[in-house]
């Protein structure tokens, strides 16, 4: 009973720590997570992710991260999925070293599964695989069972299905479940080798038959990445697991009295919290995090935010959040470089143009501009460039932005993309009002706006030079306030760059 008092307070305040620690580092991350993987109400969409190794998992981790798009929901998920990652595998390590000894040491995985969301690539999916992976783990290690052939049977079998529901962390499943029974049956456990002999040629066999891209995410976290990238921390996140396990027969040869179970508890948890905030402090992107920040603000109208917040220090360019929220404010021309603003014939944008999160900028700013052509083109390539099945507020620019333009056909599309959605079909399916009815579009405050701003001669980009369409836009719709401030502070740092 004491026992159980010490684990249910010890576990309340690691969730009080991590629910803390996570909200203050990975809030506005969670945000662009819920928009990289948008989760479609779609039976054949469905269906066809679980076709295919480790596809339960990622519809779990879609599912989930929809709701993410709600303050504080993403955070208390996460740190659930840490608790039960935690709690499984301590009730694993028990089994070597009774008592609670081992609760700090089954929090060290959980350091490296939080610093994966440092990388913008990396899908929930990989949590997900990693918490079946351990259910899967505890279910084998509490088999009753002890006859070998029926032991190894099962957990071949678990290895297969591991793989098909999880992905390639079944790969380490085999080899953890292979160490386990090596610890407890010493010579008599080499029949658990075929797991790992499973394990890589059901790998094998998904590559060759196309089901898996390559032998790196077959074998490696690599799976549960978006793009190229390095995914050093969960690969540690899987080795880790094992060798805990290790640590935990070898302490469990000291004596007893010579090991106070609460003294190693505390030194564990202690350890585990200061390795994660050292390592955070070491990978941690404070300019990308702080990006991902005002892409927040600015997408929910919290232009206030982004002003009293900004750092006078850090250059800002021309194309930033910061300008236009001080244009949103109408204080773009009076404060234009209070902020450490860069000469705008140097270079444009910080974000690279290239990627999705310059894309997005670029969206955001031509589309309050009424730069229609050219935020519908960003849109465009910022959809196209998210992870995920779709970006939600890119689906909506492109909407607004063909429906402006004439092209109801494909407005309807994106229409119908975003009403399989939870929380953006209410609004898309408010958008079908505009199709094929010009007069609504043009009375519309928003729609009417930007299809005033087209110019006359054509809609569509010219390529020619940027102040040439910022001023052709100010000429067919001079009430553009926030594309005039940009106009004038663009204009104004041309002719004293020319001197």
């Amino acid at each position: 009973m004491r026992t159980n008092t010490y684990l249910i307070i010890g576990a309340l305040v690691v969730f009080a720590l991590m629910l803390t620690g996570i909200q203050y580092t990975q809030e506005y991350r969670f945000f662009a997570l819920e928009s990289n993987h948008l989760f479609l109400y779609d039976a054949t969409d469905l269906w066809n992710k679980m076709q295919q190794p480790g596809g339960t998992a990622l519809v779990v981790a879609s599912f989930l991260t929809q709701f993410w798009c709600i303050p504080y929901v993403g955070t208390i998920m996460v740190a659930v999925c840490y608790l039960l990652i935690a709690f499984l595998f301590y009730l694993i390590l028990r089994k070597k070293f009774p008592g609670i000894a081992m609760t700090g040491l089954s929090l060290i995985p959980l350091v490296f599964l939080y610093l994966c969301f440092e990388n913008d690539y990396y899908r929930f999916q990989g949590h997900i695989a990693y918490l079946m992976f351990v259910v899967a783990l505890w279910g084998y290690h509490s088999l009753l069972s002890r006859h070998w052939i029926i032991r190894m049977c099962i957990g071949m079998g678990m290895v297969v299905g591991l793989y098909w529901l999880a992905g390639s962390v079944a790969v380490v499943f085999s080899i953890t479940a292979c160490l386990m029974e090596l610890l407890e049956r010493k010579l008599r456990g080499w029949w658990s080798l075929s797991y790992i002999a499973v394990a890589f040629l059901v790998g094998f066999t998904f590559v060759r038959l196309s089901l898996v891209k390559d032998m790196e995410s077959a074998f490696t976290p690599y799976m549960y990445y978006d793009w190229p990238s390095t995914y050093f921390f969960p690969a540690y996140a899987w080795v880790i697991l094992p060798l805990l396990l290790l640590i935990a027969c070898l302490l469990a040869k000291i004596p007893s009295d010579k090991v106070s179970p609460a003294l190693l508890a505390v030194l564990g948890g202690v350890f585990a919290f200061y390795l994660a905030f050292n390592l955070y402090t070491k990978v941690h992107s404070h300019r990308g995090y702080r990006f991902l920040q005002e892409q927040y603000w600015a997408d929910n109208g919290e232009w206030s935010r982004i002003i009293e917040t900004a750092d006078r220090r850090t250059p800002t360019y021309l194309l930033s959040y910061l300008n236009l929220a001080l244009a949103e404010k109408e204080q773009l021309v009076g404060r234009y470089g209070q902020y450490n603003q860069q000469n705008p014939t140097q270079l444009l944008m910080w974000a690279d143009p290239h990627l999705k999160n310059g894309k997005r900028l670029l969206s955001k700013i031509y589309f309050s501009w009424g730069y229609v052509s050219e935020a519908r083109q960003a849109a465009f390539d910022a959809n196209l460039l998210t992870p995920g099945t779709c970006h939600p507020k890119e689906l909506q620019v492109m909407i607004q932005t063909n429906l402006v333009l004439g092209a109801y056909g494909v407005a309807e599309k994106y229409i119908a993309l975003l009403e399989k959605t939870l929380y953006y079909k209410e609004w898309a399916t408010s958008m079908r009002r505009f199709l094929s009815n010009d007069k609504a579009v043009s009375e519309d405050s928003v729609l009417g706006q930007l299809q005033a701003s087209i110019s006359p001669t054509s809609p569509y980009v010219r390529y020619e030079s940027l102040l040439k369409d910022m001023k052709d836009i100010l000429n067919a719709n001079s009430s553009q306030k926030i594309l005039s401030q940009f106009y004038e502070v663009y204009s104004k740092s041309l002719k004293e760059d020319k001197q």
